[in-house]
């Protein structure tokens, strides 16, 4: 009986310091917005998805880490956006890291056989820094140039380029890159 009372003081005890141990430290909250603004979307000449087909560049042009080159420039294009109030008067995309990112923020080459030391950078338009793709807080501003909305529509323009991690080696280079239009 005096084991089976010992074991239960310390089974008791241990229970209120595991207690202790999990209580909260502070709180964490969550806003958001559910938009109504509706837009039809046109990425790179096709529709939600298209595809940007970089130039063949001579591996001599990436020879050294942090060279670029092919520099290709796309666009979403936004048309018929209609909803919200009031009305979005900007607009811009938010890149995010679904995986094929590396820590840079820059898409792995995901092609197989692909060249060594390449990745793909993305560029907005005028900027000479790249985005880093899956930062910030994908609000607008946040991670890249807010592209106004007139009469309904905008032209969200952007580069993308092949970036050295290294001397380049020969080959494909593919990747890809999710996502979504901020609204303000």
């Amino acid at each position: 009986m005096k084991k089976l009372l010992t074991t239960a003081s310390a089974t008791l005890l241990l229970a209120g310091i595991a207690t202790q141990a999990q209580a909260a430290d502070g709180t964490i909250n969550f806003t958001g917005t559910v938009s109504a603004v509706t837009c039809t979307i046109s990425a790179a000449g096709g529709t939600t998805t298209g595809t940007v087909t970089l130039p063949t560049v001579a591996k001599s042009s990436l020879a050294t880490s942090g060279a670029t080159a092919g520099t290709t420039q796309f666009a979403i294009n936004l048309t018929g956006c209609t909803g919200g109030s009031p009305a979005p008067t900007q607009a811009a995309a938010w890149f995010e890291n679904s995986g094929d990112v590396n820590a840079a923020g820059r898409l792995i080459n995901s092609a197989a056989g692909g060249a060594s030391n390449v990745e793909i950078a993305l560029y907005n338009l005028t900027s000479t820094s790249p985005i880093a793709i899956g930062a910030g807080s994908g609000a607008i501003g946040s991670s890249g140039t807010a592209y106004p909305i007139t009469s309904g529509s905008a032209t969200l323009n952007y580069q993308a380029k092949y970036y050295a991690t290294g001397a380049a080696g020969a080959g494909p280079v593919a990747g890809k890159v999710n996502y979504t239009i901020q609204y303000q």
